[in-house]
């Protein structure tokens, strides 16, 4: 597989012409025509010749990997001045051009989208226009195509052009992973895997054989330090036996700088599975061992904050957070963490900045969100709850332990306490949707149906109903 058709399923666009969706534009096409017998340059039907349509059918046939048919409409749609200012048109024709392998005229292709500047006009839909920020993805394809010529010094000069316009983009940490490995900074393809896949991490990212080779089992090494610092202890140790096995099948390649770092690995690794068995005392004893080995090692204070955190020692576990903060600045997940035990001793206001700054380096995701509605409601600010629970609901659960029909009734409960209370049956008749005899939402329900009908005048004097 080729970095391509990797991206080829994020996907993501809001394809939209003069109220058209992509499904809509399908019926005004001529289907017929797109059969691989007649293969036509871009037939787009009795819709307008226009090059909004032409974009459009062909995002269509790059989402069905048919690169050819997808070029020739692209094509098409940059023979009008319109379509040469739309540079997400030249980001789709390099995509064309990648899955085609012709990589050296893809990276020309993403080069005239990058040289176009924000406030242009997409051509097939007028708002929003062109933003600082769509840059990245460009950026990002630009270094992929790099990568599959092997150009890796320039791929990662691109790589990081697009970390540094969105760095919560888990896939571009991934193929800078890749990049830095060809290039044997082992260390540094280590980190960059484990950001991915902390940002990202229930994405498969290894699917192919073609894409990631025998020698590449740094990711898995990079997969168990990640998992290491989202608490999945098992998949640690699954993830470094696997990557272990690899080496040591193959004691010709190298990864560790000497046999001491390496050591060190597999010790963390030892602490790692007495976590797994809730030998807490012990695990902390292991990682305050590597501690004095090597004051600077982040998964060794790591692995002491989160033994700390087990045993409840909770002030000790915040300064060993901060070690882990002082060492690693943008590791999002021991924000989190830091957030979570400085919520755990009613330290509010500080657990709501670790909150921030984890939300910050990773983009947001459902917890953290959750977590800061939970603050917000017990400092009765009801605006800023139901704003963190509406945005919690609409993000990816990344660490698990938190419920999405849990963060729905507490929706459902903050608006009822805000005296919204048509906003609060709606949220709570979802919760009950999707589990039946959820209680408290039954209960909720049945004081919110009483206040509506005591609002009504004609029976307002009959009721006596305790709303708070």
């Amino acid at each position: 597989m080729t970095s391509h058709s990797l991206l080829l399923r994020l996907f993501t666009y809001c394809l939209i012409l003069s109220g058209f969706t992509i499904d809509f534009f399908w019926v005004f096409t001529n289907q017929s025509a797109y059969s691989q017998s007649q293969k036509p340059a871009c037939d787009i039907g009795s819709t307008p010749n226009h090059p909004g349509n032409y974009k459009l059918l062909g995002n269509i046939f790059l989402k069905q990997n048919r690169f050819q048919e997808a070029l020739n409409c692209f094509e098409i749609a940059l023979q009008d001045e319109r379509g040469l200012k739309d540079p997400e048109l030249w980001n789709n024709n390099g995509l064309a051009l990648a899955g085609l392998k012709k990589y050296d005229q893809a990276i020309a292709s993403y080069d005239r989208a990058l040289q176009i500047s924000p406030g242009a006009v997409f051509v097939d839909r007028v708002e929003p226009r062109v933003q600082a920020e769509d840059y990245y993805l460009w950026w990002f394809n630009r270094g992929t195509a790099l990568v599959d010529l092997k150009r890796y010094e320039e791929a990662l000069a691109s790589l990081d052009q697009s970390i540094k316009i969105k760095p919560s983009f888990s896939f571009v940490w991934f193929f800078k992973g890749l990049a830095l490995f060809r290039l044997e900074r082992y260390e540094e393809a280590r980190a960059a895997y484990r950001r991915a896949i902390l940002l990202s991490p229930n994405t498969p990212y290894i699917t192919s054989k073609d894409l990631i080779s025998l020698q590449d089992y740094v990711i898995y090494y990079g997969e168990a330090d990640a998992k290491s610092r989202l608490g999945s202890y098992k998949d640690t140790i699954q993830s470094f036996e696997r990557g272990q096995k690899i080496r040591r099948e193959n004691p010709q390649i190298r990864f560790f700088d000497d046999n001491d770092s390496e050591n060190l690995y597999e010790a963390f690794i030892d602490g790692i599975r007495l976590l797994e068995r809730s030998e807490n005392q012990k695990a902390l004893i292991a990682f305050e061992n590597l501690i004095a080995q090597n004051p600077k090692y982040t998964n060794a204070w790591y692995g002491k904050a989160d033994a700390l955190t087990a045993l409840g020692r909770y002030p000790e576990a915040i300064l060993a957070y901060d070690q882990v903060i002082a060492i690693e600045p943008d590791d999002y997940t021991s924000w989190y963490k830091k957030g979570n035990v400085l919520k755990k001793v009613n330290r509010s206001e500080e657990a709501l900045q670790a909150y921030q700054k984890a939300i910050d380096l990773s983009g947001g995701f459902s917890e953290v969100w959750h977590n800061r509605g939970v603050i917000f409601y017990n400092q009765n600010k009801d605006a800023e709850a139901i704003s963190a629970y509406s945005r919690s609901l609409k993000a990816n659960i990344l660490w698990g332990g938190i419920a999405k029909i849990d963060t729905q009734y507490a929706l459902a409960a903050t608006l009822y306490r805000a005296k919204r209370y048509s906003e609060s049956l709606s949220a709570v008749e979802k919760v009950l949707q999707e589990q039946p005899e959820y209680q408290e939402a039954l209960e909720l329900r049945k004081l919110i149906k009483k206040i509506i009908v005591c609002d009504r005048p004609e029976t307002r004097s009959q009721c006596n109903v305790k709303r708070n």
